[in-house]
């Protein structure tokens, strides 16, 4: 079963997330768990990987990581 792609203004269960990044095909998002920060990044509105990090700062590194990973290029926010 294919993960949905999250809509941050659908529903109140996704109020907390942040993007990270947005481009033509790709769009992260990290939310903070308080324990720690869930990070996604989404693919042509499918899911390509997910993961988790201490920080906010964390998880915008680990998806600049991970974007480079597939050749993507980043734009600093």
């Amino acid at each position: 079963m294919a993960a949905s792609f999250p809509n941050p203004s659908a529903s109140d269960d996704n109020s907390q997330l942040t993007q990270l990044y947005d481009s033509e095909h790709y769009t992260a998002y990290t939310e903070d768990l308080e324990f720690m920060w869930r990070w996604t990044i989404y693919h042509d509105q499918k899911l390509v990987q997910e993961g988790c990090s201490l920080t906010l700062d964390a998880s915008r590194r680990a998806v600049n990581h991970v974007l480079a990973f597939f050749n993507i290029a980043t734009r600093q926010h």
